[in-house]
């Protein structure tokens, strides 16, 4: 609950001023997806799984709190970075997904009953993400310049903050503060800021006019070593 929604805030801005340390003399055209895709992970996609399997429902549950602050940060600090606005609110106010957000907390927080009609349909739809994740993460892998990503160094740099300095820096932290003792919610939170790049940092590559193949290559690089570090992070995380 509440605790969710703060652990999840705290951990996206922790990423967000480790990235913006490591890259505060940074002039580079790359910079603005650099460090885009090193504080918005693709949680959705390559998280929501692990947490299904690992936690159940009630893991579900934090993970939706996280979900709904990512949300929030992606379309007001997040789509600054990458389109150079200095009114972020007019996206937010834009934003679909914002709305759909709003929608379903008042739902779950008022208990709002809703018919069969509405709710079988979106279980079966809930039921599509792990499949439509793993086609995805497919598409990307498949549709990259494996080459180039793996000779370029940018790609790389990008790489070690986003699947390294981020999850042991967050991790340490949250152990140094003591947030471990809230459970299963810090475990959720803290497993969903170690997921590689998130995926829409293509999308806004290509909708802004920044470098394709270096936000594509960063995808698929950090995507492809998620395989290693997610299981590596689960098994730290479970530690505490």
């Amino acid at each position: 609950p509440m605790a969710a929604f703060a652990l999840s805030t705290l951990s996206i801005l922790l990423g967000l001023i480790i990235t913006l340390l490591f890259t505060a003399r940074s002039r580079d055209s790359r910079t603005p997806i650099f460090r885009f895709a090193c504080v918005f992970s693709n949680a959705g996609y390559m998280g929501l799984p692990l947490i299904s399997a690992l936690f159940g429902s009630e893991g579900l549950l934090y993970a939706s709190a996280f979900f709904t602050m990512f949300n929030l940060l992606l379309w007001t600090v997040g789509y600054s970075m990458v389109s150079g606005s200095s009114d972020p609110k007019k996206s937010l106010l834009h934003c679909p997904a914002i709305y759909a957000i709003v929608v379903g907390l008042a739902i779950y927080l008022l208990q709002i009953p809703l018919p069969d009609l509405i709710v079988q349909p979106m279980e079966l739809l809930g039921d599509m993400n792990t499949p439509l994740s793993m086609l995805i993460t497919g598409m990307l892998i498949a549709s990259g310049d494996l080459h180039r990503t793996l000779t370029d160094q940018h790609i790389w740099k990008l790489t070690v903050v986003r699947m390294l300095f981020i999850p042991v820096l967050t991790i340490a932290a949250f152990a140094a503060l003591g947030f471990f003792r809230y459970g299963t919610v810090t475990q959720v939170i803290v497993l969903l800021e170690c997921c590689p790049a998130a995926s829409i940092t293509s999308v806004f590559a290509v909708q802004f006019h920044h470098d394709e193949q270096f936000a594509a290559g960063s995808v698929v690089l950090t995507t492809l070593l998620s395989i290693v570090f997610l299981p590596l992070c689960a098994l730290i995380i479970a530690m505490f």
